[in-house]
């Protein structure tokens, strides 16, 4: 079983040992017609989505653009971005017939803040947040005022996937590891690596009643990377 498999387990796990029934199911989220099976698959087991959280995500090339292939732009497009768009466009039907639910996507701060090395990934997460603000313009449109859909715009989070960026960068930039996560994290206000449960915080929240009246937003928690 590989890693993603085995934590996605350990979750349902959890839940099940709360009383409440969990799943897991592994996917290729840039899979248009699995996307949809698995829609599909919960509605009839379950009978309706109340929370959807789009978090599948790639660094990208982390390189110079002109040195990014054609090959490694769309693999980052597809899965951070297009992959997005195919499970809204897969749960959000079951929303609208309810005209109840919460679309959270997760963006990143390099969604508002690019930086060079960092194109594909920074336009890819640019799109995330347009994607998300004018859903829920749509969502106004179209008088569903009981789902919301906002982003989430993460900054250094203590993740494999910034120890893969430290890993790939670092020697690039003639620094050591230490040195480079160091310089890294110099850049927010709290000069700090922010924990993951901090992000799911942030989802909880997005996801409950209390955020009813939140839409439309691409909430950062980033530490002071970014100020807007």
């Amino acid at each position: 079983m590989s890693n993603v498999a085995s934590q996605a387990e350990a979750v349902a796990n959890k839940v099940a040992a709360l009383g409440r029934t969990g799943k897991a199911k592994i996917i290729d989220v840039t899979d248009i017609e699995a996307v949809n099976a698995v829609a599909r698959e919960v509605s009839e087991q379950f009978g309706s989505v109340d929370i959807l959280v789009t978090c599948a995500g790639v660094m990208g090339a982390r390189k110079l653009l002109i040195d990014t292939t054609p090959e490694e732009w769309r693999t980052t497009m597809e899965v951070n971005l297009n992959a997005t768009f195919y499970c809204i466009k897969a749960f959000l039907p079951g929303m609208l017939a309810r005209n109840a639910g919460r679309i959270i996507t997760l963006s990143s701060a390099s969604g508002k803040l690019p930086a060079a090395l960092n194109g594909d990934y920074a336009a890819s997460k640019h799109g995330v947040i347009g994607l998300t603000k004018t859903l829920a313009i749509e969502l106004g449109i179209l008088e569903k005022h009981g789902i919301t859909a906002n982003a989430i715009c993460p900054g250094p989070i203590d993740t494999p996937m910034m120890d893969a960026i430290t890993e790939h960068l670092a020697p690039a930039a003639k620094m050591s590891r230490e040195d480079f996560r160091r310089v890294a994290v110099a850049k927010n206000a709290q000069r700090r690596v922010l924990d993951p449960q901090e992000v799911a915080d942030m989802v909880a929240y997005l996801a409950s009643d209390q955020a009813k009246g939140v839409t439309g937003q691409a909430m950062n928690i980033c530490g002071g990377l970014v100020f807007s």
